[in-house]
């Protein structure tokens, strides 16, 4: 995934539908990363942010800066998958390492999703 400390964001269809919508809703949320300074770039595997068979399309986000990156992360996805009306699911993966957040229990796991990150990142 490039040089640097980059974490998997893998967001699983919830309504399974209407592709371009979730297509689109998924450029959206890598659109809101990056006006928060939060690079990103495609993963291998999923590239221009194809769907997945699973139903799935993954970015790559940089954990940089000074620990500012976590809590933005954090606030990011979890803005974005409270807005969405059928948003399935959110995996966050680092090295071998994962996390799922789903809209209903985002709220409480969202201070474990940052523990979880800042575990990684001062790895």
């Amino acid at each position: 995934m490039g040089e640097g400390r980059w974490v998997e964001v893998r967001v699983v269809d919830g309504d399974g539908h209407d592709q371009r919508r979730f297509v689109k809703a998924v450029r959206q949320l890598r659109k809101e990363l990056a006006d928060e300074g939060l690079p990103t770039q495609d993963v291998v595997g999923s590239p221009g942010g194809l769907q997945q068979s699973d139903g799935s399309i993954a970015i790559a986000v940089a954990l940089v800066g000074a620990g500012g990156a976590v809590p933005t992360l954090v606030a990011v996805l979890r803005d974005w998958i409270q807005r969405r009306k059928n948003p399935g699911k959110i995996v966050v993966t680092l090295g071998e390492d994962s996390i799922e957040m789903e809209r209903p229990t985002f709220d409480e796991r969202a201070e474990l999703l940052e523990a979880f990150l800042k575990r990684h990142q001062e790895n």
